[in-house]
């Protein structure tokens, strides 16, 4: 989005940082670097800036390390990000949070990795209010439940993604779940677009924002797989299915009350789901043919 909008002065107007050096392909053929996080301050050499900062090792990551080494990288990790905005000259920080943070919060029990994930990511939250709150630094913070769009990775990791996989092989439709199963999808393009406009209301500036993401409709699985199959033409495609246990429900959505009123003050029309599936489903195909 951000190389769409500031075309050729994106080199000039974006730093990538990462774990570690390298060279990131952009969907236009773009190479672009990408610095070690930990030069980013040095690398800013005081120039006013926002900081988009989604570096963090995800839940996925929990099984293959202890539990002390998964805190301590992700504290770490955490801390070089918070000192962008303690010795650096930023004005806007967006802190993709997760929902997994009420897994801590609340004490859910989807299972023991969200909430160790949720702890830390409640603890990045905490980190950054102060370091924003110190500074007069305005502070967006979604917590992320489901998106959809392009950039998305691991398509087997997650539902819509390995669905339209299943269709775009040609099927059938392979469902695991054998329990109801609830999700509910935000565009990833209207989240950056929210975000931005938080970040750029001088009426909100040294103010925290929080909000849970969530679509306009929370929907089963074995009703997304009947979407996703006629948004992509395929509506007789087979659904394969294990019985469901109805006693047992994974429901993972977010409250939409914050993000309503942000989406009113703004003016920003989320996209409706079966949109959302056709978006995913033209950068998922993309992706498989590149590969």
């Amino acid at each position: 989005m951000l190389h769409c909008a500031l075309g050729q002065k994106f080199t000039q107007r974006v730093i990538l940082c990462g774990s570690r050096q390298q060279t990131m392909t952009l969907g236009d053929g773009t190479l672009v670097p990408v610095h070690e996080l930990s030069g980013a301050t040095r690398l800013l050499g005081g120039r006013p800036a926002w900081l988009f900062h989604f570096a963090f090792l995800t839940k996925d990551r929990v099984g293959s390390l202890s539990d002390q080494e998964y805190m301590e990288r992700n504290r770490k990790i955490s801390g070089v990000a918070a000192s962008i905005v303690e010795d650096g000259n930023v004005s806007g920080v967006m802190l993709a949070s997760s929902g997994a943070v009420y897994d801590h919060l609340l004490g859910g029990k989807r299972d023991s990795a969200a909430s160790l994930y949720g702890m830390l990511k409640a603890e990045d939250e905490s980190r950054f209010e102060t370091a924003c709150a110190d500074r007069g630094v305005q502070l967006v913070v979604p917590r992320i439940f489901n998106l959809s769009g392009p950039c998305m990775n691991k398509f087997d990791a997650y539902a819509l993604s390995a669905i339209i996989v299943d269709v775009l092989r040609g099927g059938p439709i392979r469902l695991r779940a054998n329990k109801p199963v609830v999700r509910s999808y935000f565009y990833i393009g209207d989240l950056f677009e929210l975000c931005v406009r938080c970040l750029t209301d001088e009426s909100a500036r040294g103010s925290a924002i929080r909000f849970d993401t969530a679509g306009s409709e929370a929907i089963e699985v074995g009703e997304l797989a009947v979407r996703v199959r006629s948004a992509l033409s395929q509506p007789s495609m087979p659904i394969e299915r294990s019985p469901v246990n109805p006693d047992s429900e994974d429901r993972y959505v977010g409250d939409a009350a914050g993000l309503n009123v942000l989406l009113a003050r703004y003016a920003v029309a989320p996209l409706p789901l079966d949109v959302q599936i056709a978006a995913t489903a033209d950068y998922i195909r993309h992706a498989l043919g590149a590969r």
